[in-house]
């Protein structure tokens, strides 16, 4: 049986010097002789021997050139492009520690993808981001996420930020103060792994902690074209004006004793979502525990969202995550509900128009 061989490639190239911000103060590793601007572009190369045939999984023939024959979940269009999975070179299931060069320096991330994934059938993607002073590697145990990804069937991406931090306008540190393009690196590890990964661009959504939940909101502002809903943790709005192309389902977790991002910024930043969104007054309240509740906005423009889960008492910790490491640094910590979980009930309702 005839093949339809895809070959996905991704290339990068420098702009000229002078037409993007330069970056000093390089890491080890970084590309001294190329400039901080830099795009990555996504190419489908389809060559097809002469009959156009090929089979799916299931033996089953179709023509690439007619859609409704080709078989469930294994494409999706984007911008008037076709992409088919599974993608070459596809990493599969387990743990990956995998790297990209962007702005001139190298850059990493850790994805986990579950044991139930199936390289012919598009996958959400989840991008979790760390705190102010933490890495990848220390958000994998602090949000606890890997065993909600494995159990719901999505798949979950922890990228490493500059120096420690994310560059979410106010917020912090040397990735704010160097003016650092995360927006463009992050939807460039979106694009890194679904060159690796049958990936759903439809069903790409970011979470985060502290620093990461301030660079949530600000994907949510600045990238709703690649992110279809954001769940910042503990963050606050750090960019203004925020003004998405459309409206952006949110949904916020704040701990009441929140001693390092105070508990009003981040309710805060969720009525400004309110009234991005257009969302009306009318909310439903969802109680878990004694004192612990999610408000769900529920009548926005555009049908989507918004919503604040308060949990009391909880400190500047991830509901749901590693209860040791909330206790030792950060506490108090509270388990009424799982944020993994509320959050993903939530994305799992939305995805990009």
């Amino acid at each position: 049986m005839n093949k339809l061989i895809l070959i996905n490639l991704i290339f990068c190239w420098n702009v000229c010097a002078g037409c993007g911000n330069s970056v000093s103060g390089r890491q080890d590793g970084e590309n001294d002789g190329m400039d901080s601007s830099e795009d990555a572009i996504n190419e489908i190369i389809l060559l097809e021997e002469e009959d156009r045939g090929n089979e799916d999984d299931s033996g089953v023939e179709f023509d690439v050139t007619d859609e409704d024959e080709m078989p469930e979940d294994a494409y999706y269009e984007e911008d008037g492009e076709i992409t088919y999975c599974p993608v070459p070179g596809d990493i599969g299931q387990g743990d990956h520690t995998l790297s990209l060069v962007f702005g001139g320096m190298n850059r990493s991330y850790i994805v986990h993808v579950p044991p139930s994934y199936n390289q012919t059938v598009l996958t959400p993607l989840v991008i979790n981001l760390h705190g102010f002073t933490s890495n990848a590697s220390q958000q994998v145990l602090f949000s606890n996420m890997n065993p909600t990804a494995d159990a719901k069937g999505f798949i979950v991406a922890y990228p490493d930020g500059y120096r420690n931090s994310w560059n979410a306008g106010l917020c912090c540190g040397t990735a704010a103060s160097m003016g650092i393009d995360d927006v463009g690196f992050l939807k460039a590890v979106v694009a890194d792994i679904s060159s690796k990964l049958c990936i759903d661009r439809k069903r790409v959504y970011a979470t985060g902690m502290s620093n990461g939940g301030y660079m949530s909101h600000r994907l949510g502002c600045e990238a709703s074209d690649v992110f279809a809903a954001v769940a910042p943790v503990s963050g606050a709005m750090g960019i203004s004006p925020c003004a998405p192309p459309r409206p952006v389902p949110v949904i916020g977790f704040h701990g009441l004793q929140d001693n390092l991002v105070p508990y009003s910024s981040g309710r805060n930043a969720i009525n400004e979502w309110r009234t991005i969104n257009g969302c009306q007054d009318t909310v439903t309240t969802i109680q878990y525990g004694e004192s612990s509740y999610c408000e769900i906005y529920e009548v926005c423009d555009g049908g989507v969202k918004v919503g604040f889960c308060t949990l009391d008492p909880m400190g500047h910790c991830w509901p749901g995550g590693s209860e040791a490491l909330c206790i030792a640094l950060i506490g108090p910590y509270n388990d009424d509900l799982n944020a993994n979980e509320v959050m993903w009930d939530f994305f799992s309702q939305f995805s990009l128009p």
